[in-house]
């Protein structure tokens, strides 16, 4: 029979680097851990760089064979 964990929340940083002269996505990632909603321009080569704290909620299963899914069931301003 199958293992579920719920209410599974972890608290993330959402970098976004986009270039305003190209107007193109230069990066974006995510860390773990909370940060302060905050941007940053490179006044060089014109880079705004976002960060926004967003915390992820989601759920995890473990199968009898051992194999496991994940699903993201919240995604919230942190």
């Amino acid at each position: 029979m199958p293992c579920t964990l719920t209410d599974l929340t972890q608290p993330v940083c959402l970098t976004i680097i986009y270039n305003l002269s190209s107007r193109l996505l230069v990066d974006s990632f995510i860390d773990c851990g909370e940060c302060e909603l905050a941007t940053e321009l490179d006044p060089v080569n014109k880079n705004l760089t976002i960060r926004v704290p967003i915390v992820l909620e989601g759920e995890v299963t473990f199968a009898d064979n051992l194999q496991s899914g994940c699903v993201t069931t919240g995604v919230h301003l942190g």
